[in-house]
């Protein structure tokens, strides 16, 4: 439990300060802004063993100056960001706009993906499966836009993302991506074609790492990976009331020595059926290649190992939705009510899979982890609904949002095997299916997938005061790797995660809340509580999601 899980003493604390300026000088849009954030997190001090007598004690933070820079505890986090934009308006030239975005962000964090015990160490970490990392992460965006004369719209846009994660556990990693896209859209009024738009563009994108996280492909751990592709879309207005969309994009991918290249298509409409009723459909196809990550991770997190699969195939899939919205004019409430269904088909699907990878004998627990694989077909259908709007009664108003999200993600192929185990004589004795390597195979839905998502936010205000509460909701995970319980089982670990699951079938609703005032034109005081009931829940297997956390917020505004 919580109080049992708590090995320290003192509250944990976050401290925040922002600052956003904007301003136009001469024939350009300047943006500066800055973010400072020192948080404790909400897990335990880091364990260090006595030097007199031997004991293992936690860092206790309440004994010393409170420092909201220091990273101590699992999941505490400090970083510093600083943004730049500028935009040149007055350019000389008609129809030209050119300018630069950038974002840089320093920091370092320390970081647990497995609690260490369920009825007592919920907010400790297994050892060895802390990871902090000091990191620097930016991007350089430059682009330039042209209206031509003639109606032409050209764009030229790019990226330059550097990354750099400093970790203490053999896991640091650099990389930088280059990105670059050109698009060009006309419409069809310079032709006598009304209504009509074309876009055409071509996108470019090369990734270089070097990563002792990513050495499943070479001992080096350096990889590259491109990204070329090119793209039509035709957008016509058909009368008053029906627009069409269709388009193509040919992709192609790269890693390493892999490749591979495809054609998609997509297809949509929107008809308005009645001044404020609207209906939508649409169909398209997907292609995914493997990530650097799922094709060459070669890691451990504690006893937790993760493998490479330089193996892999792409993914694929096509995707149908359709959907209808009606504006709503009640009383003093407008809004507007949508709802849509939608359906999913993968092949080859890829999924983070839990399995016997790696080498029983010298490998830690006899080799079993987690390793990217082609699962199979797969199937995804659903639902979902949302209503937004604004109800006003004199100087009152309250803005209200709710939705509905149904999902029903199943596999296709439960009993296909992912992985084969063969004999001497290369025949088939076994291997790795959803069936064998499911906990709960009812209905057959994936692994570590929720159902159902219910989400409800309203926000009263009246002159210079607001209230407001959100709430949130989502079905606990049917299914997960059976593994997880087996090694428990068996006396490998000691997590209690068995135990965890049998006494906590469901997940709880979490509320937030809000409230504050305007103080004037440039004060503004607001508190911000999230988790309000500080409920004691865990969405994803072996991690306790945040308790409750109360911010006091204060905005000062120059103008």
């Amino acid at each position: 439990s919580a109080e049992e899980s708590k090995y320290w003493d003192g509250t944990l604390q976050q401290s925040n300060l922002r600052f956003l300026h904007s301003q136009q000088l001469g024939g350009w849009d300047v943006v500066i802004g800055g973010n400072l954030l020192g948080d404790d997190g909400f897990k335990g001090p880091e364990i260090y063993q006595d030097s007199v007598g031997g004991a293992l004690v936690p860092i206790d933070t309440a004994s010393m100056n409170y420092n909201p820079f220091n990273v101590n505890r699992f999941g505490a986090n400090s970083q510093g960001r600083f943004n730049v934009n500028l935009r040149r308006r007055d350019t000389g030239i008609e129809g030209l706009k050119f300018g630069l975005n950038t974002n840089w962000q320093f920091g370092e964090s320390l970081n647990t993906l497995i609690w260490e015990r369920a009825y007592d160490g919920l907010y400790g970490s297994t050892d060895g499966a802390a990871t902090r990392t000091r990191q620097l992460v930016g991007t350089v965006d430059p682009y330039i836009e042209y209206l031509s004369p003639r109606g032409t719209q050209h764009s030229f846009r790019n990226r330059w993302q550097h990354l750099n994660n400093d970790n203490d556990n053999g896991q640091s990693n650099t990389s930088n991506v280059f990105y670059s896209e050109y698009q060009v859209q006309q419409r069809g009024d310079v032709w006598g074609m009304d209504g009509l738009v074309l876009t055409a563009g071509a996108v470019q994108q090369l990734t270089r790492g070097t990563a002792e996280l990513y050495n499943g492909g070479n001992p080096e751990g350096i990889n590259t990976a491109t990204n070329r592709s090119a793209y039509l879309q035709i957008d016509q207005k058909a009368g008053k009331r029906l627009n069409l969309s269709a388009g193509t994009r040919y992709e192609h991918f790269s890693i390493n020595d892999s490749t591979a290249a495809k054609p998609v298509f997509r297809a949509g409409l929107n008809f308005q059926a009645a001044e404020a009723s609207w209906f939508r459909a649409s169909v398209g196809q997907g292609f995914r290649f493997p990530t650097i990550a799922e094709k060459f991770i070669r890691t451990g997190l504690g006893p937790l190992q993760v493998y490479p699969n330089n193996e892999l195939r792409p993914e694929t899939a096509i995707n149908i939705e359709a959907g209808f919205k009606q504006g709503l004019r009640v009383g003093g409430f407008q809004g507007f009510l949508d709802v849509a269904g939608f359906y999913q088909e993968y092949d080859n699907f890829i999924e983070f899979t839990f399995g016997q990878w790696g080498n029983p004998l010298t490998d830690a627990l006899a080799g079993n982890g987690f390793r990217s694989l082609n699962t199979g077909s797969s199937r995804v259908t659903g639902w979902e609904t949302s209503l937004m709007g604004r109800a006003t009664w004199g100087e009152t108003t309250l803005d209200v949002l709710a939705g509905y999200t149904y999902t029903n993600p199943v596999s296709l192929t439960p009993d296909y095997l992912y992985s084969v185990i063969t004999n001497a004589a290369g025949d088939t004795i076994g291997g790795a299916s959803y069936n064998n390597t499911s906990l709960d195979t009812t209905g057959q839905v994936l692994k570590y997938r929720s159902q159902d998502l219910v989400r409800f936010d309203a926000e009263l205000r009246r002159g210079p005061w607001f209230i407001g509460a959100s709430a949130r909701y989502q079905s606990a995970l049917q299914n997960i790797d059976a593994a997880w319980l087996l090694f428990e089982q068996l006396g490998v670990v000691d997590w209690g995660l068995e135990t965890w699951l049998a006494d906590n079938p469901k997940l709880p609703w979490i509320w937030d809340f809000r409230a504050g005032i305007n103080l004037s034109d440039h004060h503004k005081m607001s508190l911000v509580v999230s988790n309000l009931t500080n409920a004691e829940y865990s969405i994803r297997p072996l991690a306790i999601e945040s308790p409750r956390l109360v911010n006091l917020v204060y905005t000062y505004e120059l103008k």
